[in-house]
């Protein structure tokens, strides 16, 4: 008898995260019935919500950002630290190396259980007022962040006024035209509708954003053995096929905003260096915090 597997997301049916379930769903059909909760923020609940489904087992399977996480896992503030890696490749090696097992082992006293990363995007900031040339240009825009605290104080230090809000208030905010800037990876602006607001778009690449591939870890632990490798198998086979969707549409989505006539700047070096040194101050902090987690940068 196939075993029942609810899966939940956060987001709809055009984003890169939806469509990656649907490719699992695809490749676990055979042995498993699934039912798929696309997002759970069209039911009033917020992205947020998705950690403690799966942790109680309202869900078994889902996906979020990895600052949600932080609550849980402090140590995931590693993934949000500003400049930590330079490109891709640096952040794939990074978390293909002995931080999965890490992470993997401290998400299991949560009952939870790490199936992968999937690539969030890389992080840039849109305006509805001006391009973020120069750190006097985020002086005083109210910008909506994450609810993570290590964000809202990264925001602060470049001259923002944050405003953290869960993705379900974020696109109310965004409907209603509340803030003046948000950061996020170009498919999140775009799927969310952030262009029609805010034309302004400057690729900062601050962070490489990671989401959390999930499963309920008592869940996990009552399959067969069999099964057990089935969905590690193929949630390799689906994480690898959401970072190839992920690298694929920036380039797409930035020839879409060009006919859109967004302006789009990347940020210019003189910058790129005034905001790594406001932000460097969160790595010396997180370190001194952590120091354990120096062992797993080797970043080159």
């Amino acid at each position: 008898m196939k075993q029942n597997l609810i899966i939940g997301g956060y987001q709809g049916s055009a984003s890169l995260h939806t469509k990656s379930i649907g490719y699992f769903i695809s490749e676990i059909t055979n042995n498993f019935v699934i039912d798929f909760k696309m997002d759970v923020t069209t039911d009033g609940d917020k992205a947020s919500s998705l950690i403690e489904k799966t942790q109680h087992e309202d869900i078994h399977v889902s996906y979020l950002l990895s600052s949600y996480f932080e609550k849980i896992l402090p140590e995931i503030k590693i993934l949000d630290l500003p400049y930590l890696f330079n490109n891709r490749n640096e952040a794939y090696n990074f978390l293909k190396s002995d931080f999965f097992s890490y992470i993997d082992g401290k998400l299991k006293d949560k009952n939870l259980k790490l199936l992968g990363f999937w690539d969030n995007g890389i992080r840039h900031i849109s305006s509805k007022i001006k391009l973020i040339k120069t750190l006097s240009d985020c002086k005083g825009q109210v910008i909506r962040t994450t609810p993570s605290p290590l964000h809202i104080e990264i925001f602060k230090n470049l001259g923002f006024a944050p405003k953290p809000l869960d993705v379900r208030d974020f696109k109310i905010a965004i409907e209603k035209n509340d803030i003046d800037a948000q950061e996020n990876p170009l498919t999140n602006y775009w799927n969310f509708g952030v262009y029609k607001k805010q034309e302004f778009v400057t690729l900062t690449s601050h962070i490489f954003g990671f989401c959390l591939f999930v499963i309920n870890n008592s869940y996990f632990d009552n399959l067969t053995n069999l099964n057990k490798k089935f969905l590690i198998k193929k949630s390799k086979k689906v994480t690898d096929y959401q970072r190839k969707l992920a690298i694929d549409e920036d380039e797409i989505l930035i020839k879409k905003l060009k006919l859109e006539n967004i302006k789009i700047q990347t940020i210019n070096k003189k910058s790129l260096k005034d905001f790594k040194s406001v932000t460097n101050v969160f790595h010396n902090s997180y370190f001194q915090t952590y120091p354990n987690m120096k062992q797993y940068i080797k970043t080159e």
